[in-house]
Protein backbone atom coordinates (compact mmCIF):
# COMPACT_ATOMS: atom_id res chain seq x y z
CA UNK A 1 0.00 0.00 0.00
CA UNK A 2 2.50 2.19 0.92
CA UNK A 3 4.50 2.12 -2.78
CA UNK A 4 1.07 2.45 -4.63
CA UNK A 5 0.09 5.83 -2.01
CA UNK A 6 3.28 7.10 -3.38
CA UNK A 7 3.60 5.95 -7.31
CA UNK A 8 -0.58 7.32 -7.54
CA UNK A 9 1.04 10.98 -6.44
CA UNK A 10 4.29 11.00 -8.54
CA UNK A 11 1.84 9.85 -11.55
CA UNK A 12 -0.68 12.56 -10.42
CA UNK A 13 1.64 15.51 -10.21
CA UNK A 14 3.44 14.57 -13.39
CA UNK A 15 -0.09 14.48 -15.16
CA UNK A 16 -1.06 17.88 -13.80
CA UNK A 17 2.51 19.05 -15.21
CA UNK A 18 1.48 17.85 -18.72
CA UNK A 19 -2.19 19.40 -18.90
CA UNK A 20 -0.95 22.42 -17.20
CA UNK A 21 1.79 22.64 -20.61
CA UNK A 22 -1.56 22.69 -22.29
CA UNK A 23 -3.91 24.34 -20.80
CA UNK A 24 -3.96 27.51 -18.35
CA UNK A 25 -5.25 26.21 -14.38
CA UNK A 26 -1.41 25.16 -13.63
CA UNK A 27 -0.13 26.66 -10.39
CA UNK A 28 2.25 26.33 -7.52
CA UNK A 29 2.66 27.00 -3.88
CA UNK A 30 5.70 26.96 -1.72
CA UNK A 31 5.83 27.74 2.28
CA UNK A 32 6.98 26.91 5.86
CA UNK A 33 4.93 24.41 7.73
CA UNK A 34 5.46 24.78 11.73
CA UNK A 35 4.09 21.02 12.99
CA UNK A 36 3.22 19.36 15.68
CA UNK A 37 3.85 15.86 15.90
CA UNK A 38 1.63 14.73 19.52
CA UNK A 39 1.81 10.67 20.37
CA UNK A 40 -0.41 9.79 23.22
CA UNK A 41 -0.78 5.74 23.64
CA UNK A 42 -2.18 4.38 26.68
CA UNK A 43 -1.22 6.95 29.13
CA UNK A 44 2.47 7.74 27.26
CA UNK A 45 2.19 11.53 25.86
CA UNK A 46 4.87 13.30 23.94
CA UNK A 47 4.57 16.11 21.87
CA UNK A 48 7.05 18.20 19.16
CA UNK A 49 6.59 20.79 17.23
CA UNK A 50 9.35 20.03 13.90
CA UNK A 51 9.04 22.36 10.76
CA UNK A 52 8.93 21.48 7.16
CA UNK A 53 9.02 22.84 3.70
CA UNK A 54 6.06 21.97 1.69
CA UNK A 55 5.42 22.47 -2.05
CA UNK A 56 2.07 21.95 -4.07
CA UNK A 57 1.33 21.62 -7.56
CA UNK A 58 -2.42 22.35 -8.46
CA UNK A 59 -4.46 22.47 -11.35
CA UNK A 60 -8.09 24.56 -11.17
CA UNK A 61 -10.44 22.68 -13.03
CA UNK A 62 -13.35 25.13 -12.83
CA UNK A 63 -13.18 28.70 -10.33
CA UNK A 64 -14.57 26.47 -7.67
CA UNK A 65 -12.53 23.60 -7.52
CA UNK A 66 -8.95 22.51 -8.01
CA UNK A 67 -6.92 19.00 -7.63
CA UNK A 68 -3.91 19.18 -5.97
CA UNK A 69 -0.51 17.01 -5.49
CA UNK A 70 1.43 17.98 -2.10
CA UNK A 71 5.22 17.31 -0.84
CA UNK A 72 6.51 18.53 2.38
CA UNK A 73 10.14 17.77 3.72
CA UNK A 74 10.95 17.92 7.44
CA UNK A 75 13.37 21.01 8.27
CA UNK A 76 13.51 20.77 11.88
CA UNK A 77 13.15 18.33 14.85
CA UNK A 78 12.23 19.11 18.14
CA UNK A 79 12.91 17.63 21.49
CA UNK A 80 10.84 17.23 24.63
CA UNK A 81 11.66 15.16 28.13
CA UNK A 82 9.88 12.94 29.08
CA UNK A 83 10.32 11.52 32.33
CA UNK A 84 13.70 12.70 32.54
CA UNK A 85 14.79 11.27 29.44
CA UNK A 86 15.08 13.74 25.64
CA UNK A 87 13.44 12.69 22.82
CA UNK A 88 13.62 13.80 19.59
CA UNK A 89 10.64 13.63 16.90
CA UNK A 90 10.50 15.33 13.64
CA UNK A 91 7.81 14.60 10.61
CA UNK A 92 10.55 13.26 7.51
CA UNK A 93 7.90 13.94 4.79
CA UNK A 94 4.55 13.58 3.61
CA UNK A 95 3.07 13.08 0.45
CA UNK A 96 -0.61 13.57 -0.16
CA UNK A 97 -3.53 14.33 -2.86
CA UNK A 98 -6.39 16.45 -2.63
CA UNK A 99 -9.06 18.33 -3.78
CA UNK A 100 -9.99 21.83 -3.32
CA UNK A 101 -13.08 23.19 -3.69
CA UNK A 102 -12.82 27.03 -2.95
CA UNK A 103 -14.88 30.21 -3.29
CA UNK A 104 -12.96 34.32 -4.07
CA UNK A 105 -14.45 36.63 -2.07
CA UNK A 106 -13.88 40.05 -4.24
CA UNK A 107 -10.83 40.17 -6.75
CA UNK A 108 -7.89 39.47 -4.03
CA UNK A 109 -9.17 37.05 -1.48
CA UNK A 110 -9.77 33.30 -1.69
CA UNK A 111 -11.04 31.06 0.98
CA UNK A 112 -10.72 27.37 0.37
CA UNK A 113 -10.82 23.92 1.94
CA UNK A 114 -8.95 20.47 1.37
CA UNK A 115 -9.96 17.15 1.49
CA UNK A 116 -7.73 13.79 0.90
CA UNK A 117 -5.19 11.45 1.57
CA UNK A 118 -1.92 12.23 3.14
CA UNK A 119 1.22 9.73 3.54
CA UNK A 120 3.14 10.78 6.09
CA UNK A 121 6.62 9.51 7.92
CA UNK A 122 7.77 10.20 11.28
CA UNK A 123 10.92 9.55 13.51
CA UNK A 124 11.71 9.63 17.15
CA UNK A 125 14.86 9.38 18.56
CA UNK A 126 16.55 8.70 22.53
CA UNK A 127 19.94 7.94 23.68
CA UNK A 128 21.18 5.95 20.63
CA UNK A 129 17.81 4.04 20.09
CA UNK A 130 15.91 5.53 17.17
CA UNK A 131 12.16 4.08 15.65
CA UNK A 132 10.31 5.44 12.44
CA UNK A 133 6.56 4.48 11.25
CA UNK A 134 4.68 5.77 8.00
CA UNK A 135 1.10 5.85 7.81
CA UNK A 136 -1.74 6.65 5.81
CA UNK A 137 -5.26 8.50 6.45
CA UNK A 138 -7.68 11.09 5.48
CA UNK A 139 -6.17 14.44 5.63
CA UNK A 140 -8.14 17.84 5.70
CA UNK A 141 -7.92 21.48 6.00
CA UNK A 142 -8.84 25.09 5.33
CA UNK A 143 -7.34 28.61 4.30
CA UNK A 144 -6.96 31.57 2.90
CA UNK A 145 -4.90 32.91 -0.47
CA UNK A 146 -4.21 36.86 -0.52
CA UNK A 147 -3.65 37.60 -4.27
CA UNK A 148 -1.29 40.55 -4.73
CA UNK A 149 -0.85 40.25 -8.66
CA UNK A 150 -3.22 38.11 -11.06
CA UNK A 151 -0.34 35.13 -11.11
CA UNK A 152 1.78 35.98 -7.39
CA UNK A 153 -0.45 35.08 -3.75
CA UNK A 154 0.23 34.97 -0.22
CA UNK A 155 -1.38 31.95 1.12
CA UNK A 156 -2.05 30.39 4.84
CA UNK A 157 -3.64 27.30 5.74
CA UNK A 158 -4.33 24.90 8.49
CA UNK A 159 -3.89 21.24 7.80
CA UNK A 160 -4.61 17.81 9.42
CA UNK A 161 -1.95 15.37 7.88
CA UNK A 162 -2.59 12.62 10.25
CA UNK A 163 -4.57 11.38 13.18
CA UNK A 164 -4.57 7.13 13.92
CA UNK A 165 -3.76 5.18 16.26
CA UNK A 166 -3.17 7.79 19.07
CA UNK A 167 -0.45 9.61 16.71
CA UNK A 168 -2.17 13.27 14.90
CA UNK A 169 0.20 15.46 12.87
CA UNK A 170 -1.37 18.71 11.84
CA UNK A 171 0.38 22.17 10.97
CA UNK A 172 -0.13 25.62 9.83
CA UNK A 173 1.47 26.72 6.15
CA UNK A 174 2.65 30.22 4.78
CA UNK A 175 3.61 30.64 2.30
CA UNK A 176 3.53 32.31 -1.65
CA UNK A 177 1.91 30.76 -4.51
CA UNK A 178 2.21 30.97 -8.72
CA UNK A 179 0.04 30.80 -11.17
CA UNK A 180 1.21 29.87 -14.82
Amino acid sequence: MKFRLHTLAIAATTSLLAIGAQAQGLYGEIGYNQLTFKEDNRGFGAKVEPSAIRGIVGYEINPNLAVEGHLGIGLNDDTTRIGGVSVKGEVDNMVGAFIKPKVKLGETVELFGRAGVASTKVSASSGGLSASDRGTSFAYGAGASFALTPQLSLNADYMNYYDRKGIKVDGVTVGVGFKF
